[in-house]
């Protein structure tokens, strides 16, 4: 085929990328070489510890920052003037553009930056001396990372997803392959923030230092909690429904095109993604209480009332995000209920505004970098809630939706909370993270040329929503009369992308010539400034006992040393494993063999994950430790109880996914078409596939108590029963998927069938996995591999694992076979 200059004109974006790339990519090879820091990436590779993972998190963040800030440069340089074209840069160009900024910015960006920020200063701030789970943070991370190459990877094969951020069927479900790049990229990066969600919840919940009661807990420690139990809930449900939108891709199905509904996908998107604003405000709410405390020299005013305001709102951030979908033609009640939900949850916030400004009232306050961007927050994130409040009426809602007044509002609410919180907190922690501290001058250039540029960018924009100016739009005339705001608009962003050279010479500045940092260098109120800048992998030796909210403070004002607990729980258990980093790879790897349907390829790589699996089970690295540091059986009961809180978190978000294909199922259950539920369900099926499931829990309970009881033969005797029960169901419920195939009932055939399919095959699934994890436990204890108690452990944990799937099954029958049967 013969290339023409205008084709390769049209792609020149993407011959750019690769020629600036490979050279790129090959320098850094080269560099890493010479400088013979191979050795350094394979620590980082291999680590769990919580900083260094920590770390990874911010610099992935704050390089795909300049990935998606260059998209908006782009994007305003399009708009720069009417009825400009700017390179190459308009129609479906143009909508990769936003679409690309707008998912790396929310789920590439402010997420890891986050999260990096609370993995380094959560366990520091409560006394932990690491996350809960440091493999499973290190999965996390890796998972993270995977999810955010495979997605830059679209732009690079020119192919980006262009259905904006939020994904909207049908536009999300033509033949481009860039959506299923933002299907699966989301998918697995997602897996990491639940995953993130469980680690935090169990760290906060169970590893706080003696003394650390509830009202002792950092402010941001507080936000941290919240977010992670909102993560759990938001990302659950943006999980199951990635899930739908994947089986309408590659499967054929019609969950939200055809006889589905475009409505429901919106549904189960806001679900996510109003919560994830509060995931993304609340950690920087704690951030900016902590900083404003340290540099006003005074308590925050108002603590129960902060944190009573930080709960508030992350509940009632989960009811309100029908506010998006007003113009949708939900009804009256509907919107009335959901404009109500929206303005209450500015109480809450307000309330929190009013402590901010009373915490430094008669305090003496002290101009740092950190503090300046948290003097720029207050005003900048009022006008995002002021403008929120407007769009939560109704009726002005229709003027405003799909405007630019939007654009401005959101980037006023996410900008203006969460990028100044982490700026600031990169400036607060940069000694806990690097041991160095940045330079304040070079710091303060930075905060003055980037909040004069945000407020010129995103001001205007409100302007121009107010004059009719639509959002996702590539051009617009001069009769338009929104010139003078784009401009405006355009020269901010470019201001804002100058700010950000000062704080890459601040970087690289400080590590060149930088002095370390002193373990206290802001004269700070909390537990973090107790230890070295960077903090040693093994912190808090001595414990402290915390008798206050602030015990350094309090420590430094009576001149005495912080007290040191007499007892102390055991330290999570570390790891240097490679098999994180495998797992990730192989999924992110399969993910794209499925996006071009290379199934061979696919299911190689699914092989991989299982057997990284397979061998992270059998070289558990519990069973070192608990044999030379677990002596106290109290110790070890604390480590299990630790892991037990982690399946109920993990559980809760399996509860979460089925919750959501029950209402799936219900909701397309009768189809117009293909056969109904009566029609399809033998009573003779159901209740051979119950009757084989259901007693497995009757016989693992036995195996537990001839566990309990030191009886080796009932406790065989109860595992094999449930393993070959376990795989009898599999069988029955393998042949009635295969029968109804071969009638050529497919999930393509109808919404009622797409729906069982899902549903049941997913409960199908899990019970395959608990058989080969089942199996692999009995392989185990008949090797003897480990210490009895790890395996009794493990063997208690399927059980509450086994248990849920055995209800979710009472749950498919109830819902699913029995009301066609009846």
């Amino acid at each position: 085929m013969k290339l023409s200059c205008e084709a390769l004109y049209a792609q020149s974006d993407v011959i750019l990328a690769w020629v600036l790339g490979l050279p790129a990519m090959a320098a850094l090879l080269l560099y890493i070489t010479k400088r013979r820091k191979w050795p350094l990436l394979l620590e980082y590779a291999r680590t769990t510890n919580h900083r260094k993972i920590g770390l990874m998190y911010i610099g992935g963040g704050l390089l795909f920052l300049f990935r998606g800030g260059l998209d908006a440069l782009l994007i305003r340089a399009q708009l720069l003037l009417p009825e400009w074209s700017f390179w190459v840069l308009q129609k479906d160009k143009y909508n990769g553009l936003f679409t690309t900024h707008g998912t790396i910015m929310i789920f590439f960006v402010a997420m890891p930056l986050l999260v990096g920020l609370m993995n380094v200063v959560v366990p520091l701030q409560i006394g932990a001396r690491d996350m809960a789970f440091p493999y499973l943070n290190a999965l996390s991370l890796w998972l993270f990372l995977g999810g955010a190459a495979l997605f830059n990877v679209s732009f690079l094969f020119a192919t980006p997803p262009t259905a904006g951020w939020t994904a909207y069927a049908p536009l999300a479900l033509g033949p481009n392959p860039g959506q299923s790049y933002y299907v699966y990229s989301l998918q697995i990066s997602g897996i990491g923030t639940l995953l993130t969600a469980i680690n935090l919840l169990t760290t906060i919940v169970r590893h706080r230092a003696p003394g650390m009661t509830w009202a002792r807990l950092p402010l941001f420690t507080w936000a941290s909690l919240v977010a992670a139990a909102l993560m759990l809930f938001a990302f659950s449900a943006l999980s199951a429904g990635l899930l739908l939108m994947l089986m309408d891709r590659q499967f054929g199905t019609d969950f939200f095109t055809g006889a589905g509904s475009p409505i429901y996908w919106q549904h189960l998107f806001w679900i996510f993604g109003h919560p994830e604003v509060y995931i993304l405000a609340l950690p920087a709410f704690g951030l900016f209480s902590d900083i404003i405390a340290t540099f006003a020299k005074k308590p925050v005013y108002g603590y129960g009332a902060m944190v009573l305001s930080i709960i508030l709102i992350g509940f009632l951030g989960l009811m309100v995000w029908v506010h998006h979908m007003f113009t949708v033609g939900l009804g009256p009640i509907a919107n009335t209920f959901f404009a109500l939900s929206t303005m209450a949850i500015a109480v809450p916030t307000g309330i929190k505004v009013f402590n901010w400004l009373f915490t430094m009232r008669g305090g003496r306050l002290q101009m740092t970098t950190p503090m300046l961007f948290a003097l720029g927050f207050i005003p900048s994130f009022v006008v995002g809630g002021v403008t929120g409040v407007m769009l939560a009426v109704p009726v002005a809602d229709f003027q405003f939706h799909d405007s630019y007044f939007v654009v401005g509002h959101f980037h006023y609410t996410i900008v203006g909370s969460t990028i100044l919180g982490i700026f600031a907190g990169l400036y607060y922690w940069y000694p806990k993270l690097t041991g160095k501290q940045l330079n304040e001058r070079l710091g303060k250039w930075h905060f003055w040329l980037f909040i004069a540029g945000f407020h010129m960018t995103f001001l205007p924009m409100h302007f121009a929503g107010l004059q009719g100016m639509p959002r996702r739009t590539y051009t617009y005339s001069a009769a338009d009369g929104v010139f003078g705001y784009n401009a405006i608009s355009s020269a901010g962003a470019f201001l804002m992308g100058a700010s950000m050279l000062f704080l890459v010479w601040n970087v690289v500045r400080t590590h060149r010539h930088g002095r370390p940092a002193p373990a206290d260098p802001w004269d700070g109120r909390t537990l973090e400034w107790t230890v070295g800048s960077p903090p040693p992998e093994q912190t808090f030796e001595p414990m402290p006992q915390v008798q206050s909210a602030e015990p350094l403070w309090q420590a430094k004002r009576s001149g005495r040393l912080m007290a040191e607990a007499r007892q102390t729980r055991p330290a999570p258990v570390p790891a240097r494993p490679l098999t994180p980093l495998v797992l990730a790879g192989a999924l992110t790897a399969g993910a794209m063999a499925m996006i071009y349907r290379w199934y061979v390829p696919a299911a190689l790589c699914a092989a991989v994950v299982l057997a990284a699996m397979l061998i992270r089970s059998w070289r558990d690295e519990r069973i070192d430790w608990y044999a030379g540091h677990v002596r106290r059986e109290a110790d070890r009961q604390t480590l299990y109880a630790d892991k037990r809180a982690g399946v109920w978190g993990y559980l809760t978000m399996d509860a979460i996914v089925f919750a959501v294909f029950f209402v799936t199922y219900v909701l397309y259950t009768p189809s117009a078409q293909g056969p109904q539920p009566g029609e399809l369900f033998e009573p003779g099926s159901v209740l051979l596939a119950t009757l084989l499931l259901l007693p497995s829990s009757a016989t693992l309970v036995l195996a537990e108590r001839g566990l309990r009881r030191g009886a080796p033969r009932l406790m065989w005797l109860g595992l094999g029963a449930t393993l070959a029960l376990a795989l009898g169901f599999a069988i029955a419920e393998g042949r009635e998927f295969y029968t109804y195939a071969q009638q050529g009932y497919t999930p393509a055939t109808s919404g009622f069938l797409a729906a069982y399919y899902v549903l049941v095959g997913l409960h199908f699934a899990h019970v395959l996995f608990g058989a080969g994890w089942l199996a692999s436990l009995m392989l185990q204890r008949r090797a003897g591999h480990g210490p009895p108690a790890l395996l009794e452990e493990k063997q208690r944990i399927f059980g509450l694992y086994w248990h849920f799937v055995d209800a979710v099954w009472i749950g498919i029958v109830a819902i699913v076979y029995v009301p066609s049967l009846l």
